[in-house]
């Protein structure tokens, strides 16, 4: 597994000169929804292609270093399957750093191919760990690093396909020596899209994710609509979907919701494999601010809604199921609060 963390750290150190070249690529998050403001715009020169961005929408990010924190919130765990033991906790604390890091590798007219690099760590103070083996577990944090890749494909001025990628590493890990091929998730998506003129994009397609805390195959809607100079929205549904107030040029506001999970490997319980299917529905709020030049600041604050949060022996849905959109009997069953969080992130931005 080491081979695999040293690979996604060389992706990096190749795709750092390529940020100089490019004038557009981002980046929100690490699982499987399709950000599809994360583009450079294309060379110029050509005129019979359309191009991957609306007017008037949210800057995109070549770099971001973000920082989260949640409030604290309360924990209740049953478990270990078959047993009926419950145990709680206070999470007295909850945050971390979140680094983004995109480059375009090619980008022309009719195509760009876009890799990226995040990491997404999350440091949970759990009061009394002792009461349960899974508090202990849970003691030693949450961490994603994450490889994606994305492609652009106009075929006119009219029609595109939009492809991404994502390899991402999820668990408790500390260090090198931590990781494992347990850890490893993979995620995707395909779109095909219609771009009428440049204030409207809109596309349909599939997504294999993990946003939901577990595996899931779904269909996808892309929409992203400038009403006016002032009023918009950004919308890959079911991921996120965003209504977008502009102030000029220099400053915007956002209000939504963003879906976040993906599934994580705590290691092992007695002779069982550990596997966290975590999933946060988040309705935010987000302003964003031109600093100087190219510098933005982005805040953001929110509820954290715990959509799906228990532990499971397996990775993905088996066949064994305990409902019809369930999947087979959790190993521990939580209950968690829903405390508020806050986002602040210093962002380089594409011109």
């Amino acid at each position: 597994m080491k081979y695999t963390y040293l690979t996604l750290a060389g992706c990096l150190m190749c795709a750092a000169p390529a940020v100089a070249q490019v004038a557009d690529t981002a980046r929100t998050a690490p699982a499987a929804d399709l950000n599809f403001d994360e583009f450079g715009d294309a060379a110029a020169g050509g005129g019979t292609y359309n191009t991957q961005k609306v007017l008037y929408i949210t800057p995109t990010k070549l770099i971001s270093v973000g920082y989260e924190a949640h409030l604290p919130y309360n924990l209740t765990s049953t478990g270990p399957a078959p047993l009926t033991t419950t145990a709680e906790t206070r999470i007295s604390s909850a945050r971390g750093i979140r680094l983004a890091f995109n480059a375009p590798l090619i980008s022309r007219n009719n195509f760009i191919f876009n890799l990226g690099l995040t990491y997404w760590n999350t440091d949970l103070g759990v009061d009394n760990p002792q009461r349960s083996p899974y508090f202990t577990q849970l003691n030693d944090g949450l961490r994603t690093t994450g490889l994606n890749a994305t492609v652009f494909k106009p075929f006119d001025n009219l029609h595109f396909l939009l492809l991404q990628g994502n390899a991402d590493l999820n668990g408790n890990y500390r260090g090198l020596g931590d990781l494992s091929r347990k850890q490893l998730t993979y995620s995707g998506t395909a779109i095909f899209g219609w771009k009428p003129n440049d204030n409207l994009q809109w596309g349909l397609g599939l997504s294999r994710t993990y946003r939901a805390g577990q595996l899931l195959y779904i269909p996808v809607v892309l929409y992203n609509r400038t009403f006016s100079p002032q009023w918009g929205c950004e919308v890959v549904f079911p991921a996120r979907a965003e209504l977008r107030r502009n102030f000029g040029t220099t400053a915007l506001l956002k209000f939504g919701y963003e879906l976040e999970g993906n599934t994580y490997y705590l290691g092992q319980t007695g002779s069982h494999d550990v596997y966290l299917r975590r999933g946060e529905l988040k309705p935010r709020f987000t302003y964003e601010q031109r600093l100087a030049g190219f510098v933005w600041v982005s805040a953001q604050a929110g509820l954290r809604y715990n959509y799906r949060n228990d532990a499971f022996h397996h990775q993905n849905p088996t066949g064994e199921k305990e409902s019809l959109l369930g999947s087979e009997p959790a190993l521990y069953k939580n209950k968690l609060t829903n405390p508020l969080y806050f986002n602040l992130s210093l962002n380089l931005v594409s011109p």
